[in-house]
């Protein structure tokens, strides 16, 4: 009942915007298997699943300089590797934003990205609105340097640790843009946005992870609130990277998508990673999230506010 409330919901608050389908329901393309993703730059080899990546096959982001360069499958500009636009208007959370289009009829991109404030991992997605019934959506993590888990210890805080902070997603929800004069059917979108907060809890004695995100909306002309969900406990492996199931909070078992990430930074100071659901509302068909984050350790410089409830 709340799934189907939140969709009768969403496809009035988008009818409101304008004209075109206020939902593209458009599935990511299946065709051209892609590579995985080899962000840049890093000192050692992590693969970003498959479910996770998508369509982005690479993405180097410069914190420093404001820049971000990304190959992903397909129609987003020549050369192979486009660089990006930064666009401060459309920056969530705390994540930077940056665009391209290379004309009004062509696909609308993009990308959202995130650096820990150690500068030891990275995080973020690029995707468009979709056009002619698909969608080019992905996402990615990386970490600069090795793995170092905090020193083991007794009592709280010495191996079990939280994280937490802003989450970001992208969807295949859709506000058509381009030219009016224009058949509704060949104008690209404008993916429509989520924002939400993350907590993970990690213990490097037991190496595993789990957590949860909450607060999300859905940034529709009225923001629209949507379940919490649930990150399923998982083990982190001996590269510092981990991957899990995404569950709705309270239906046990029920799997809608996959989470995974790495850690980073001295005593693993930093957490960064992605998201992925597909097909997860009962009521809708070929609907499609994918999302980052991006963490500091609680107890550590730039901790959320949640972190004021656990143990030092």
């Amino acid at each position: 009942m709340i799934r189907s409330f939140f969709l009768m919901a969403a496809l009035a608050t988008v009818a409101a915007c304008g004209g075109g389908d206020p939902f593209n329901p458009v599935d990511e393309t299946t065709e051209d298997p892609v590579t995985e993703p080899t962000p840049e730059p890093t000192e050692d080899t992590l693969t970003v699943p498959e479910s996770l990546a998508g369509n982005l096959k690479s993405i180097a982001y410069d914190a420093t300089n404001k820049t971000v360069t990304a190959q992903i499958y397909a129609l987003d500009s020549t050369p192979v590797d486009v660089i990006y636009t930064r666009d401060a208007t459309r920056d969530l959370n705390g994540y930077e934003a940056y665009t391209v289009q290379e004309d009004s009829l062509d696909r609308f991109f993009v990308a959202m990205v995130g650096q820990s404030t150690d500068g030891s991992v990275q995080a973020g997605l690029v995707g468009d609105g979709g056009q002619f019934n698909r969608v080019l959506q992905g996402a990615y993590y990386t970490r600069e340097g090795d793995f170092t888990p905090p020193e083991i210890g007794t009592g709280p805080g010495a191996g079990q640790v939280s994280y937490a902070g802003n989450y970001v997603g992208i969807t295949n929800i859709a506000r058509p843009i381009g030219p009016g004069s224009v058949d509704p059917s060949l104008l690209p979108g404008d993916p429509v946005m989520i924002t939400g907060q993350i907590f993970l809890n990690a213990n490097f004695s037991d190496m595993a992870v789990n957590g949860g995100i909450f607060d999300r909306q859905v940034l529709l002309s009225t923001p629209t609130d949507l379940p919490d969900l649930a990150l399923i406990i998982t083990d982190i492996g001996t590269d510092g990277s981990f991957l899990g199931e995404v569950e709705f909070t309270g239906e046990v078992g029920r799997k809608i998508g996959d989470y995974g990430g790495v850690f980073g930074g001295t005593n693993a100071s930093s957490v960064g990673g992605a998201i992925n659901m597909e097909e997860f509302i009962d009521a809708l068909d070929d609907e499609l999230e994918r999302g980052f984050f991006v963490l500091s350790q609680c107890n550590t410089p730039g901790e959320a506010s949640i972190c004021t409830n656990v143990a030092d």
